[in-house]
């Protein structure tokens, strides 16, 4: 078969597959283009669920450690001592001055509100590291408030 014949023959049988006139194959309705409308009941409760996520943005949260607003809540952790919500970066720096950490030491976040020191086998690959200890943070167990609230009114419209 020559090289022609077989374009012809991919060609043919393209054109006798079941293409409709919109250019898809198959029976599908045509698409419109528009978003499919949710029931008024779904839709009143979405509405209230990102009300309440913007109410509860607007409330001013300070941090426990530093006293300036926390921007961001989602990201931050609870203070050791009375379980408020402080940014991220005021307890690394906390924990920066307060752990003894060695020249070739360093401080990541391992996740679960807990930190670690490590090693890095070598300072410019990040990808392997030795835990030298593991320091908790927040308990495992303690569910706090406030985390409890943003977390549900973010389930509702996700």
């Amino acid at each position: 078969m020559e090289r022609s014949d077989i374009h012809r023959s991919r060609r043919r049988n393209w054109n006798k597959n079941n293409h409709k006139a919109d250019g898809r194959r198959g029976g599908g309705e045509r698409s419109t283009g528009k978003k499919q409308r949710l029931p008024p009941k779904v839709q009143q409760e979405l509405y209230e669920a990102q009300a309440a996520i913007q109410e509860f943005k607007q409330k001013q949260i300070i941090c426990a450690r530093c006293g300036e607003p926390i921007s961001d809540v989602i990201s931050a952790l609870a203070d050791r001592e009375t379980g408020n919500p402080v940014h991220f970066d005021c307890v690394l720096d906390y924990l920066r001055e307060t752990e003894h950490i060695k020249e070739n030491e360093s401080i990541t976040y391992i996740g679960q509100g807990r930190f670690a020191v490590v090693v890095f086998e070598n300072p410019h690959d990040l990808r392997y590291f030795t835990i030298v200890r593991v320091i908790e943070w927040e308990p495992r167990d303690k569910q706090y408030e406030w985390r409890t609230q943003i977390a549900g009114l973010y389930s509702q419209i996700h």
